[in-house]
């Protein structure tokens, strides 16, 4: 049976895990044709069995490295839809940060993401047709305790999305920024502060979960052609 995504081809990033990989089999589900990247072979390897092989191509690598993206972007270069949802998350008092913990998550949440979506972009443009899918977070919006430096990525990323929407309107790509609030998935794992352990201990809601938010990966790749959800915020109920 034929569905708005039967044909489709579609790079997801940051595939191997957490909504990545949930985005990876809920748009193959939904007909797609998908490119996956990740840097974890076995977990690549293991989305593939689950997408059926045939629906999937898994690339492995890292999109710090530019040489690697430049490969990537060569073989992805006819995609219609970018899902760029690569981005790692350390959680900390502010005053406990270290130049490393800063620089890890700018050099991958905003550089890799500028370098992989430019680079893919400029086939698109050549067409004149496409869709780049951004995911963010509600921290692009708002700024709390334990997560200041995770949200100054994801306030530079949501600039970028909104910037990257104006310059490529025009030649008929469409750039939907998803921004989800607290979601279940293991990118909290390298957040052992005392505070944050405490502080996700008393939450009084339930997280997201990444089928959730791949849900409305979905629903912005099958919009029809005159229509692009510029914006989706995404929240836990009762959270708010």
């Amino acid at each position: 049976m034929s569905t708005p995504l039967s044909g489709k081809a579609v790079l997801v990033t940051g595939a191997s895990a957490g909504i990545g990989r949930a985005t990876a089999i809920a748009l193959a589900q939904a007909g797609a044709k998908i490119i996956a990247t990740g840097r974890r072979k076995p977990e690549l390897d293991t989305l593939a069995k689950q997408c059926g092989g045939g629906a999937i191509e898994t690339i492995v690598g890292d999109l710090n490295d530019a040489r690697f993206v430049d490969d990537l972007a060569n073989r992805a270069r006819d995609v219609d839809i970018l899902v760029n949802n690569a981005g790692i998350l350390k959680y900390a008092p502010l005053m406990d940060m270290t130049d490393t913990d800063c620089e890890d998550m700018f050099r991958t949440n905003v550089l890799a993401s500028f370098r992989v979506t430019l680079a893919v972009a400029r086939s698109m443009m050549e067409r004149r047709r496409g869709h780049i899918i951004i995911m963010t977070s509600i921290a692009a919006r708002e700024v709390y305790q334990l997560g200041v430096i995770y949200c100054a990525t994801k306030h530079a990323l949501s600039a970028f999305a909104r910037g990257l929407r104006l310059e490529l309107q025009g030649h008929g790509i469409k750039v939907t920024e998803i921004a989800p609030g607290m979601v279940d998935t293991g990118i909290r794992a390298s957040s052992d502060h005392p505070r944050v352990l405490e502080a996700l201990k008393v939450r009084k809601f339930e997280a997201l979960t990444p089928a959730d938010v791949a849900e409305a990966v979905v629903y912005a790749a099958q919009a029809a052609p005159n229509c692009c959800p510029d914006f989706i915020d995404l929240r836990p109920q009762g959270s708010a």
